[in-house]
């Protein structure tokens, strides 16, 4: 007797301007100072970007990655797991593919900034190879300094 087919649990797949309400929503419940909409619908039409969702088979988002060139940078300027799906792996695998692009395009390194309070997000990145690379102090609306990682790409 054949094995059951496994179930396809997630999607990944480009953003498109119709998600656009699903990552507002999305952002809010994320982050306590969200991006507003229009920045989000700038990003996606913007020349030189890399985005992503993580979606469900019914199409719920799941998590998003936005990321911009800076030169031989990919920049991450936005990575979020909506809180349910979070501890699965997912952000890690959106990393994943953002590293992949940038070695891919022609890219060193990929670089992102992360508050200096959230222990999970910072462990997970050092898991993936990401080293610490600076400060920058008030970076959020709130005051909060922002932790500076980055990771060299191996060719």
């Amino acid at each position: 007797m054949a094995e059951p087919a496994p179930q396809v649990r997630f999607s990944i797949r480009p953003p498109q301007a119709a998600d656009l309400r699903a990552i507002e929503r999305a952002e809010r419940t994320c982050f306590s100072d969200p991006w507003p909409g229009h920045y989000f619908a700038s990003e996606l039409f913007a020349p030189g970007r890399f985005q992503r969702l993580v979606v469900e088979p019914a199409g719920v988002l799941v998590a998003y990655l936005f990321a911009a060139w800076q030169y031989l940078d990919l920049h991450v300027l936005k990575v979020a797991t909506l809180p349910q799906y979070r501890r699965q792996g997912v952000a890690a695998q959106l990393m994943g593919l953002a590293e992949r692009h940038a070695l891919e395009t022609g890219g060193d390194t990929v670089t992102l900034e992360v508050r200096t309070s959230n222990d999970a997000a910072i462990s997970m990145y050092e898991l993936l190879g990401y080293h610490r690379a600076g400060l920058r102090r008030a970076y959020y609306h709130d005051g909060e300094d922002a932790l500076v990682m980055t990771k060299d790409l191996e060719r």
